[in-house]
């Protein structure tokens, strides 16, 4: 090609072509699906860890409905991540959503046969009980892969300065041990280190009650670990894509500031550390001066947000336009310039 008909870009060009180019971000639909599910499920949780038992001896029907909501709020969740899916084309969002999806239909196919069969309407047998284990295998490994791949998602936000929070572990680990309780009562049977005391209360054998407090634990442990999960998601959907402009880069700014602080004090002498020599003491705020106070912060005037909400970075609360703090975890907003 001759130069005088090759193309030339100015700077100009590239401005205009940067400002254009869409940008990834969350729509306020998919947000509150995936937030609202996950705040139900831990409300759900929450309840199955306090009243759960009760309701399990006393109402069959009552256990039953409650997994089944339960499933049908990971249904919501699966459906929210995949409207995300649709708006960012990430393949991870995908495969979450229909891992979950899957797992809820399985599960919600084993607790009505797990419920028939204890109401003595399906005659109990070998082949339903092998059923019944397999679909809590298959949804308990399915809800274990989706949200590995939903910490991976969370990671790549993170990297993309959308969002502060990392992808924690807490969710894969739950279901990770609820896998382990569920193989430890699948190898031994509950029904098979029970028995029925002479006050006719349910007791376990006296060799099982080590093996029945470990798995008991186990459990407790699992379930706390899914409810902080849930919690965890949503205020990291509830943070995406509205961090404050400069949010990264005034951390990292004083992140760096502080480590230089404590690298000097550590070069610091023995012996003025010992007599407090080379430290400066704190000017009482009245006889500052104007040139030494170095951070004076100004509240945004509220017509500027025109309507825009403010979220804690640390807790996903809402904030109001002139809280200098967040009122739920005591973290500085950092929309206050």
């Amino acid at each position: 090609m001759s130069e005088d008909i090759k193309l030339q870009f100015t700077d100009e060009d590239i401005a205009v072509t940067e400002i254009v180019e869409p940008s990834k971000k969350i729509s306020i639909r998919t947000r509150k699906v995936i937030t609202w599910s996950a705040l139900i499920i831990v409300f759900l949780k929450v309840i199955g860890m306090f009243i759960g038992p009760f309701i399990q001896g006393t109402s069959l029907a009552a256990a039953i409905a409650l997994l089944v909501l339960t499933d049908l709020s990971l249904i919501g969740l699966a459906t929210g991540f995949y409207l995300f899916f649709k708006e960012e084309n990430n393949i991870y969002l995908l495969y979450s959503s229909i891992l979950i999806f899957f797992s809820c239909i399985i599960n919600i196919t084993g607790i009505i046969i797990a419920g028939l069969t204890e109401a003595n309407i399906i005659i109990d047998s070998d082949t339903n009980t092998l059923i019944i284990n397999i679909s809590s295998i298959i949804s308990l490994v399915s809800l274990l892969t989706a949200f590995i791949l939903m910490k991976l998602t969370l990671d790549g936000f993170r990297k993309e300065k959308r969002n502060i929070f990392k992808g924690q572990l807490s969710l894969p680990l739950g279901y990770l041990l609820h896998l382990v309780v569920f193989v430890m009562y699948m190898i031994v049977p509950r029904e098979s280190i029970t028995y029925i005391d002479a006050d006719g209360n349910l007791a376990i054998l006296a060799e099982f009650k080590t093996f029945d407090n470990v798995a008991y634990y186990i459990g407790l442990a699992a379930v706390v670990m899914v409810v902080w999960g849930f919690w965890y998601l949503r205020r990291a959907y509830v943070i995406l894509d509205k961090l404050p402009e400069g949010f990264f880069e005034k951390t990292e700014a004083r992140q760096a500031a502080m480590a230089q602080q404590k690298s000097q004090q550590r070069t610091q002498k023995p012996a003025q550390t010992m007599l407090g020599l080379g430290r400066q003491r704190p000017i009482p705020p009245a006889q500052r001066t104007e040139e030494e106070i170095d951070y004076k912060p100004t509240i945004i005037p509220l017509k500027d947000f025109k309507g825009k909400k403010m979220f804690c970075v640390k807790c996903g609360l809402e904030l109001e336009h002139d809280a200098v703090f967040c009122a739920n975890c005591g973290e500085p907003n950092p929309y206050i310039k």
